[in-house]
Parts: structure tokens; C-alpha cells; sequence
């Protein structure tokens, strides 16, 4: 027994010393050298970070996320040695504000004479393929196989409304907001969108199709017009893409490769995006930092959930690793990367609390990914400058909040009766049995308000606005990054490359390239793998049939469900 436990312990110590060993050399590795093409294939979910280790010798290797793609396309689009880029689009399963950082990525490698090649088996099979086409329409060359559909559909926004399966069970809703656009509710309170609500997504969705058949138009050479009658023609079989000029020419993938053998003239090494990429710049004493938040703001520790994978933006975290960067004197500027629908008001005020100290010490820039809303907005609103992209979801600058009666539903239903006792007048307060007494109404509103209007200050104090003026864009109404520059709740477009320039700028570094980037929060290390206790947040507790029928009140809610998806994956 003991020879194995010293068998087993030997062998951990050699697993640690490797790929300790493999990380320190994958971080000082140079790069290939000779004439190279990178090549990068789009197929799975793209997080903005994933902060999790690269340790091939145990077989856990790590997925793409944009900031490991940014990193790796910035460091290949300037080394002389790298030729062109060959894009392969499987799946193009994340938001508009990626994919817009995306294409400047590509088209920052066109302005380096430098080549970008792109495939798609399909654009969306048995399913909308525009934001793969999007993607692809801007690269030099496009082939699609030829056994491929072209769905370039245009946007879908779908928003179930549930108000009538609470009729039928005999829950009934109660919700109060913040201005008539904050309709993220309504899906429990109504049976379609309300007027406010569908004037505001019709916005939205109108200025999203506009940058995308502008962007294809461009892309492809053809006018927008015509854009608009292919993609009310689709779906378009490949020939048919062929004739419009949607793509360059059908092939497969062996004939595309051998295109990109002839286009590096035979001599070139084909190379991975993740074996040509060395990782972050090592060496230098002053660094920007690179904070990724994501996820839905609760307070906590945050984290992903095992079962659907959404991830969770904990205020005790990010304000541990805030902390952390303030006593850190080679860190002389920060980046906060937000992509966020919001979510606790509280936890979203004590992060601002933190990024307002560190603020103090060193300048902070937000770059906007996908979304960043309600209280991914709150938590932005006192940066230095906010730089977001076009199509980002951001605004909703409001509050919501409600609860479910069920006690028609248990009792009714269920056959479940409830004798309740009372010590105070307001115990019930958050209580699901009932609605609220009108005078417990009146100061539920009333706390509502006075979150809504700590929340203008917030956002007039950062952006120099009154609170008036601020309200006057606010309401709960959400908008287009492109619109939030126009409205002064945004200072310029732009994704990362931009973030970071102007981060080095209020840095006052002379030398902008001087600057190494580091990604923040830090990945696990192996001995975290090994031995640290998994803290899946939903996996962990047992809900019994209490916490069901009577849930924790009030509930915040932040984007419309049609809102939140089409801010993700098509």
C-alpha cells in the first residue's frame, strides 16, 4: 500500500514538474521561423477569456476564446515571416460585438499586405447562417463546398411570453420598473411586447441589419440594395451564391488547402493558431492589464455553471483581483473587457466601488464585447473612456423587479394550505404567497426608484451629463454601441486594438508597442486542478419543493429574452 501511494505521489510530482515545464517553455518558446500561414478553425463557443491551463502533457488543452485568438492574429498580422491568414468557419457561434472584433482582426491583416482566406463548409445548416457569412464576407477569398447552403437570412429576434402559462396555473405576476423601455419582465407580465418595448428592439434590430448588409456590401463588392434582395431570396444553394457574387468559388476543403499552397508559393509551413502563438509578451517592467468580466453580475465568487455553462461575474472576485492590481507598480493602466446583461444592483455597485479606488491609481479603460447592459453598463460608466463595438448591446439603463404569487397555484393546484403567522408589519414583504399591501407597494416602487436614481448619477457623474440629460437616453431603454457614441454614453467604436491604445495613451507611455498585455483573471495552475474544491454555483445546493413554490423576491431581471439571444450566437 505504501509503494503505491509513493508510486502515485512520484508520478504527480512529474505530471507537476512537466507541465510547469511546458507552460514556462510555451511562454518563452520563439516563434516558427521561416515562411508561415496560420490557420484558425471557428467551431465551438467563443467566451471572450477562458481562463483555464494549457497542459497538453495530461490532455487538457485549451479551447480558443477571443482573447487567445486577438493575441495570437496581433502577434502573427507583424511578424514579416507570417504570410497570410486561412480562416475555416464551421460554426460561428457567439455575438455581433465578436464578431466585429473579429473582422477588424481580419482586416487589419488585409492592410498588412498580408492575405486572408476563408472557408465555410455551409453558412448555417438547417439554421441562420448570417453571422457566419458576416464573418466571412470579409476576408480576400471565399470558397463555400459545394454541397452547401448560403442561409443568409437576416436577424430573428423571438421573445416567448409565459404570462399565459401562469394564467393556466394560477401564478400571478407582479413587477415594477423603472421607465416604460425596461421590458425584460414582460415576458411573465404580458402576453407580447408592449409598445415602448417593441419600439426599442425595432431599433435595435434595424441598426444591427444596416451594419451588416453594409459591412457585406463592402466586403463583397456589390450594393447594398442588392444585399437586401439576396438575403430576402435566401436560402441560397451554392451555385446560387456562386452567381450573386457571395463567394469566390465552390470547393472542397482538400482544394481549398492546395489554393493556399499555391498562394504561399509551395514553401510555406501551415501552422495552427495555437502552435504559432507563444502566449503573452514576456519580459518588461510596465504592462496594461487586461480584466475580462463576463457573465451575469451576482454577488459571490461567480464562475461557470457546470450544467448550461453560463458564467457568473462574482463582485468578490473581481474586486479581490481589482485590489490585487492597484499594489501592482507594473501595472500602469487597465482595461476592463465587460460582457455582461447585468444583473444584483448591489453586487454591480460594490464592483463600481472598487473600480473607482483603482481608478484613483491607475487609468481604466472599458472596451464593450457582445453585450454590456444594465449593470454591465453601471459598472462601466466611470472609466476614463468607454470604447464599444457597433453592434454591441449596451444601455438598459434602469431597474426591475417583482415576484410570482403562488398561492392560488399551491393551493388550487396542489392541494398545499398555508396558515401564516406575523410578528412585524412587513414580514411578508418578500413573500410569494401575496402581492404587495398598497403601502408596501408604495415603498417597493420607492426602493426601486432610489436604485434607478443612484444609478443616473453614476452614469452622469462618468460621462459628464446631468441627470437629467442621462434619463432623457435611460428609461431602461437599450442601444446599439453605435448609438450609445452618438447619445455620449460611449466615446469611440472600436474593439481591443483601440481599448488598449488608448489605455497606453492615458498610461503616457511614449513608446505605445513598449507595453506588454497581461490577461486577467490569472488561469488555475495544475495544484488548482488537482486539489482545490469544485464551486459549481447551481450543482451545489439541493432545492427542495419550498425553494420552488416559494422563490427569493424580488427577482432581477435585466435583457428581453429575445434581446439576450440575439446579443449571442445566431
Amino acid at each position: 500500500m505504501k509503494k503505491l501511494l509513493l508510486v502515485f505521489l512520484v508520478l504527480v510530482f512529474l505530471a507537476l514538474l512537466a507541465a510547469g515545464a511546458g507552460i514556462l517553455l510555451s511562454d518563452r518558446a520563439p516563434r516558427l521561423g521561416g515562411a508561415t500561414v496560420v490557420t484558425l478553425r471557428l467551431a465551438q463557443p467563443l467566451p471572450d477569456y477562458a481562463p483555464t491551463p494549457d497542459v497538453p502533457f495530461l490532455g487538457i488543452d485549451r479551447d480558443y476564446s477571443l482573447a487567445s485568438i486577438y493575441r495570437g492574429l496581433v502577434a502573427a498580422r507583424e511578424d514579416d515571416n507570417v504570410e497570410g491568414l486561412s480562416l475555416y468557419i464551421q460554426n460561428a457561434r457567439f455575438g455581433l460585438g465578436k464578431a466585429q472584433e473579429l473582422r477588424d482582426l481580419l482586416l487589419s491583416f488585409k492592410d498588412q499586405e498580408k492575405f486572408v482566406d476563408c472557408y465555410l463548409e455551409t453558412a448555417g445548416e438547417g439554421t441562420n447562417g448570417t453571422l457566419s457569412y458576416y464573418l466571412a464576407a470579409a476576408c480576400d477569398h471565399l470558397a463555400l463546398a459545394p454541397a452547401g447552403h448560403l442561409n443568409l437570412l437576416g436577424l430573428y429576434a423571438d421573445s416567448p411570453f409565459f404570462r399565459g402559462t401562469l394564467d393556466k396555473l394560477k401564478i400571478e405576476p407582479f413587477f415594477a420598473r423603472t421607465g416604460p423601455y425596461k421590458s425584460a419582465a414582460e415576458t411573465y407580465t404580458e402576453y407580447e411586447h408592449s409598445a415602448a418595448a417593441e419600439e426599442a428592439l425595432g431599433e435595435v434590430l434595424d441598426d444591427i441589419y444596416e451594419q451588416i448588409v453594409s459591412a457585406i456590401a463592402v466586403g463583397r463588392g456589390l450594393e447594398p440594395a442588392t444585399v437586401r434582395e439576396l438575403i430576402d431570396r435566401a436560402p441560397l444553394t451554392a451555385e446560387e451564391a456562386l452567381t450573386a457574387g457571395l463567394v469566390d468559388e465552390l470547393a472542397y476543403p482538400d482544394e481549398f488547402e492546395s489554393r493556399i499552397d499555391e498562394l504561399a508559393g509551395g514553401r510555406s509551413r501551415l501552422t495552427t493558431l495555437r502552435e504559432y502563438d507563444s502566449g503573452a509578451p514576456f519580459g518588461g517592467t510596465r504592462r496594461v492589464a487586461v480584466v475580462f468580466a463576463q457573465g451575469t453580475i451576482i454577488r459571490g465568487r461567480g464562475g461557470v455553471d457546470p450544467w448550461t455553462q453560463q458564467r457568473y461575474l462574482g463582485s468578490e472576485a473581481l474586486q479581490e483581483l481589482l485590489r490585487d492590481l492597484a499594489e501592482r507598480p507594473e501595472i500602469v493602466a487597465v482595461v476592463l473587457r465587460i460582457d455582461s446583461p447585468g444583473g444584483s444592483a448591489l453586487a454591480s455597485d460594490l464592483m463600481l466601488r472598487e473600480i473607482e479606488s483603482l481608478a484613483a491609481h491607475k487609468p481604466i479603460v472599458v472596451s464593450m464585447s457582445d453585450v454590456a447592459a444594465s449593470g454591465g453598463y453601471y459598472i462601466a460608466a466611470k472609466a476614463a473612456r468607454i470604447i464599444t463595438q457597433p453592434a454591441t448591446i449596451t444601455g438598459s439603463i434602469g431597474v426591475t423587479g417583482g415576484k410570482l404569487m403562488t398561492r392560488r397555484f399551491q393551493q388550487e393546484l396542489l392541494g398545499i394550505s398555508h396558515d401564516t403567522l406575523l410578528r412585524g408589519a412587513n414580514a411578508d414583504f418578500y413573500s410569494s404567497l401575496e402581492g404587495f399591501s398598497p403601502a408596501q407597494l408604495a415603498r417597493f416602487e420607492g426602493l426601486m426608484a432610489d436604485v434607478y436614481t443612484t444609478f443616473l448619477g453614476h452614469v452622469a457623474d462618468g460621462r459628464s451629463m446631468t441627470p437629467e440629460d442621462v434619463d432623457a437616453v435611460a428609461g431602461g431603454r437599450i442601444w446599439t454601441g453605435r448609438r450609445a457614441v452618438e447619445l455620449g454614453l460611449a466615446d469611440e467604436l472600436g474593439g481591443l486594438d483601440a481599448a488598449l491604445a488608448a489605455a497606453r495613451q492615458v498610461a503616457g507611455a511614449d513608446d505605445l508597442s513598449a507595453l506588454a498585455i497581461d490577461y486577467f483573471p490569472r488561469p488555475p495552475t495544475l495544484w488548482d486542478l488537482l486539489y482545490r474544491r469544485s464551486r459549481p454555483l447551481l450543482s451545489a445546493r439541493q432545492l427542495n419543493l419550498e425553494e420552488i413554490l416559494e422563490p427569493h423576491t424580488p427577482q432581477l431581471l435585466e435583457l428581453p429574452p429575445g434581446l439576450a439571444r440575439l446579443a449571442r450566437p445566431f
